[in-house]
């Protein structure tokens, strides 16, 4: 969405002339046949924090320190942290739950950017859950795709950085059902909303929280505070998810 990061991790500038595609391919094949792929993956992934990868067959991905480090994970895992003070329950009643509407009442709260962590809430909208979608007005989003991921949704914008809009995400936790996130690890741990976090802010209610979080390279390795997509995740021969609930 910016590729401003990327232009400079090859040091190419960051605008240039073409008459046709093939030729503003030109600059960039030179450019990278002159970095090896493991300093261009250090460049883009760790150093300008770019979404990009290796191609890993399975068994080099299995090999390798990140691979080793994900080897007991599934395509996703479910973790419970139990509270005497919250009982298993069903989410408030809705006068509009029902066939068409089965998730009406309840009430998710939306920390995410881009496309796959949107897509997992818009589907419960889709169900007739009620869908918060906080989104950030310092951070790029793929914006043209706001009228298919947002499709259902409530919408408002908040800046962490502001301690009033910090405020105002703790009073909507306090209030969720569920909270899915799809920020790389650590992101969201400074603004403190963190999963520990998380579920300390809705540890003092009756009814627990389910809090979900999407991550490209998973919670595990070297690599899990890389930035990436599907795309990315299938060509590094991985995808994880993951749910805490309690």
């Amino acid at each position: 969405m910016n590729p401003e990061p990327s232009l400079d991790s090859i040091g190419l500038p960051h605008e240039m002339d073409a008459t046709s595609p093939e030729e503003s391919w030109k600059p960039f094949v030179e450019k990278l046949s002159h970095i090896d792929s493991q300093d261009m993956q250090r460049l883009a992934s760790d150093e300008y924090r770019q979404a990009g990868t290796i191609c890993w067959t399975k068994e080099e991905y299995k090999d390798s320190e990140h691979g080793k480090a994900n080897a007991h994970v599934g395509l996703f895992e479910i973790h419970s942290h139990p509270n005497k003070n919250q009982k298993a329950s069903w989410w408030p009643a809705s006068s509009l739950t029902g066939p068409k509407r089965p998730l009406a009442g309840l009430k998710v709260l939306d920390i995410t950017r881009v496309i796959a962590a949107p897509a997992v809430s818009r589907g419960l909208a889709e169900m007739g859950a009620s869908v918060m979608r906080v989104t950030a007005p310092h951070l790029v989003d793929f914006s043209s795709l706001h009228c298919d991921l947002n499709w259902g949704k409530w919408n408002t914008c908040l800046d962490f950085r502001k301690e009033d809009d910090r405020e105002n995400m703790r009073k909507m936790i306090i209030e969720a059902d569920v909270v899915v996130t799809g920020y790389r690890p650590g992101v969201l741990d400074k603004w403190g909303f963190s999963r520990e976090d998380i579920l300390k802010i809705c540890s003092g209610r009756e009814r627990g929280v389910i809090f979900a979080r999407e991550n490209c390279y998973g919670w595990n390795g070297p690599w899990m505070h890389r930035s990436g997509w599907q795309q990315i995740s299938d060509a590094v021969s991985f995808d994880e998810h993951l749910i805490y609930h309690n």
